[in-house]
């Protein structure tokens, strides 16, 4: 598997590329300090089932990736900036805080557990601006974060 990218788009997804990301983040960190609106950039990966010891070590194919990008697409507002990070990791950016991020990624992943690729998990985790931070310090802080799974 191959992770490629034309400065604006993912090669494979379609969803934004990473500079193109970081850039967009850049942009409505200024705009929320002016404004003194919460914007939270929230990081899926997607994983193996924990309980399918078999697949830890199966690769993630690269339709599995598209179905989840689609589903990131489909899911989110027009104006969240969604992106693929890594190999297995896609990031959005929304205006709001850690509650509204916590309740649209119960939403989707629940939408994944029905529609998505049986033995496949989504962890998650999210970091919300705070007043004075850098895009690159938001982004560490998110790194930083241990993944959650939920749980149904």
């Amino acid at each position: 598997m191959s992770f490629s990218h034309d400065g604006l788009h993912d090669s494979l997804t379609r969803l934004a590329a990473p500079p193109y990301f970081y850039e967009s983040l850049k942009r409505e960190i200024s705009i929320a300090t002016r404004s003194k609106s919460a914007i939270t950039v929230i990081r899926y990966q997607l994983e193996p089932a924990a309980s399918d010891s078999q697949l830890k070590t199966n690769p993630i194919y690269d339709q599995t990736l598209i179905e989840f990008a689609d589903l990131i697409s489909h899911s989110f507002r027009l104006e969240d900036y969604k992106a693929r990070l890594g190999e297995k990791e896609f990031v959005v950016l929304i205006q709001g805080n850690k509650e509204l991020s916590l309740q649209i990624s119960q939403r989707l992943i629940a939408r994944w557990a029905i529609e998505g690729t049986p033995n496949i998990e989504i962890g998650y985790s999210y970091a919300t601006y705070l007043i004075g931070e850098s895009a690159l310090e938001v982004m560490n802080r998110l790194d930083g974060y241990e993944l959650l799974h939920a749980t149904f």
